[in-house]
Order: C-alpha cells, then structure tokens, then sequence
C-alpha cells in the first residue's frame, strides 16, 4: 500500500472543522497511541539504527507498521506494510527479546473524515506539537500514479479549509519532537 500525505499547522480548530464537516463524510473520532522502535540489524549495508517499526494502539484495535518514506518537498510518500496483533505487551516483550530500543512515543486525539478522490483527512491534536491537519491517499501499489496530481488534490483540501501553503509542515513528527532523522 502506498500512503501519500501531507499535513499543515492549524490555530483556528473551528475553522477547519466547520469546513470539514461541510465538505466531507465524518468517520470518526481518533485516538492513536503510536511507539516508534528501532531493532538492530545484522546487515552491514543497512544504516543505523537499523530497521523502524510503529506499534499504534487504539480503542478497537493494535497495529504494527513499517514503512519506506520518500520525501517530494512537502509531501510524504510510504510505502507501507501494516498488520494486527491481539496484544500490544506480548508483543513489546517480543521486541525486548530481540533487542529492540524504544525510540519515542506520540499521542493523537481528533476526528477523521473521508473525501473525495480517496482522500482522507484528519484533525488531530498531536501531544506536545500542538494541531494538525493530516490529508492522505491510499493507493494500490503497481498502480500508475500521477504524485503531482495526488498532492494537488491534497493541497486543495489545506486550502479549502482556510489553511495555505504557509501552513505545511514538511518535517516529520519525530523531527519536530526533536528526535533525530534517519
């Protein structure tokens, strides 16, 4: 699965919720507790500090992800593998045996909302970073893909909610939680 994404900055939450909620189908609310780890790697031509991986908890359900990113300016291209487990300590004790390092953790609470053209959005309070707006695509791997046209779509929907280009933030997360980028 590719995710392509990109998200801005927002100081009027009502603004862009109101615009939200006109123009796109409410999906629910989000609460997503993310643990980024790092586990080594034995291979000599990977770089440090070694393989990454995400294990997100929600309410209903717990994810692990990896992903590859590439950077396009202000947008973030993944391609993304992502499978459940039925328990997060099991599976943090399983990172543990294998010499796995907590890198950091984040927290996002907020509301998600689908759009056109497979776009998602989502309004989210990012702990210690303050308040986003996340817009994303998921697309099929293989198939072609217009990336110019995709992020158009994108930033149309920043626009659209009173947000401009001003307001993208091209930095991960991690960076602007102050951890390092790899």
């Amino acid at each position: 699965m590719l995710e392509i994404e990109l998200k801005a900055r927002v100081d009027d939450h009502e603004a862009v919720l109101a615009k939200l909620a006109a123009s796109m189908s409410f999906v629910g609310n989000i609460d997503k507790r993310d643990e980024y780890w790092s586990l080594p790697i034995v291979n000599a031509s990977s770089p440090p500090p070694g393989f990454r991986l995400r294990l997100r908890i929600e309410p209903d359900k717990e994810t692990v992800t990896f992903k590859e990113k590439t950077y396009s300016e202000s947008i973030e291209v993944n391609k993304e593998v992502e499978f459940g487990i039925l328990d997060a300590e099991a599976f943090r004790k399983f990172l543990d045996k294998m010499s796995a390092e907590l890198l950091y953790r984040k927290q996002k609470n907020g509301t998600s909302w689908k759009g056109e053209n497979n776009i998602l959005a989502e309004l989210v309070m990012v702990d210690g970073l303050g308040e986003y707006l996340e817009v994303e695509r998921l697309c099929e791997e293989g198939v072609d893909l217009d990336i110019d046209e995709i992020k158009k779509d994108l930033i149309e929907v920043i626009k659209h909610c009173g947000l401009s280009a001003r307001d993208i933030e091209a930095r991960p997360y991690s960076q602007l939680l102050g951890m390092p980028r790899y």
